[in-house]
Parts: structure tokens; sequence; C-alpha cells
């Protein structure tokens, strides 16, 4: 009985060492430097922070090759028009021609989906995608596996605020998690 409780407590030590070396792998990749050339039909944000996602797909949206801006994860009770004219004080011509909201979905796994049948109605083929640098390593790999796009990661930075350790573990638990849901798609 004592050898069996050696091992399981190696075995937990190992999990343990590794989940921490996970952990600070992927602290270590939260800084990107944003992405100043690329070739994108449009541009995707995912919503959340103060609005800096939304304002940041806004002013990439020239750079994409057919001036479209899709913010994906709106919650219904966004006057779109109003928040992005009034508040954000967009060019009305840009918001009616160029930028579209999607309503349904209610976490990242659904962003990709929603963004997956806006692109194909569209014939978007490539994306840039923007999110938070916290939130940008599960997305990125949720829209490579659900939505069929060539995917560009465009990290929003908060560096002025320190990332909460709880935040931080709880993304990547959610990124392990959701690594773990694919794993089918690796076995050969």
């Amino acid at each position: 009985m004592i050898i069996f409780l050696k091992r399981v407590n190696i075995i937990i030590a190992l999990i343990l060492l590794f989940l921490t070396l996970g952990l600070i792998k992927f602290k270590n990749n939260l800084s990107h430097d944003p992405v100043s050339n690329f070739n994108v039909d449009a541009i995707v944000v995912l919503t959340g922070g103060k609005g800096e996602r939304i304002i940041e797909g806004y002013k990439q949206i020239e750079k994409s090759n057919q001036n479209k801006l899709f913010i994906s994860g709106v919650d219904n009770t966004f006057n779109s028009e109003v928040v992005l004219v009034n508040i954000l004080n967009f060019d009305q011509n840009i918001v009616e021609c160029c930028i579209e909201v999607g309503y349904l979905s209610k976490n990242t796994y659904e962003n990709a989906l929603e963004t997956r049948y806006w692109a194909l109605e569209k014939k978007i083929k490539s994306i840039l995608l923007i999110t938070s640098d916290l939130h940008m390593q599960r997305a990125e790999f949720l829209f490579n596996q659900l939505s069929g796009l060539k995917v560009t990661p465009y990290s929003v930075s908060n560096s002025d605020i320190v990332i909460p350790f709880e935040k931080l573990v709880e993304e990547y638990i959610k990124l392990i998690v959701s690594k773990l849901v694919f794993i089918k798609k690796y076995e050969i």
C-alpha cells in the first residue's frame, strides 16, 4: 500500500509540475506584438473589455480586402448603430456599409461558429481576429478548429493593467479544456 501511495504522489506531483510549466508558457505567450502587415478579407472582433477591441477593429477596416468588420458576441440589447455612431464616434457611412454585428454567440466556441456562418455568407476566407491578449490563445485555437478561416491573431493588450492570477489560471484552464475537447481530431 505504501508503494502505491508513493506512486500516486509522484503522479500528482508530475501533473502539478506539468500544469505549472504550462501556465508559465501560457503567461509568456500572452504578449504579442501587434501585426502591422496582414492580408485578410475581413476583421472580426470578439466583444469584451471597455470597447477598445471594437475601436481597434474600426481602425483596421480599411486594411481588410473587403472593408468588412464583424463584431461577434454582442448582447441583444445593444443598439449597434446608436453606440457605434453616437458613443464611439464612428463614421455613419462606414457603420452602414462595413460593420455587421452578431447577436447569437455567448462564448468563444459560439463566436467561432457565428463567424463561420457569417463568413460563408459573405464569401470571406481570411480574418484578422481581434480580442484581448489574455483571451487570444484560446480564441485563435477555437477559430482554427471551427471557423474554416485563415486566422491572423491581433491581440489588444491592457499592459497598464495587472492580470489577476485567478483570471490567468481560469483562462489557462479554459484553453486546456478546449484542447481536450478537440483531442480526437489529432489522433492518428
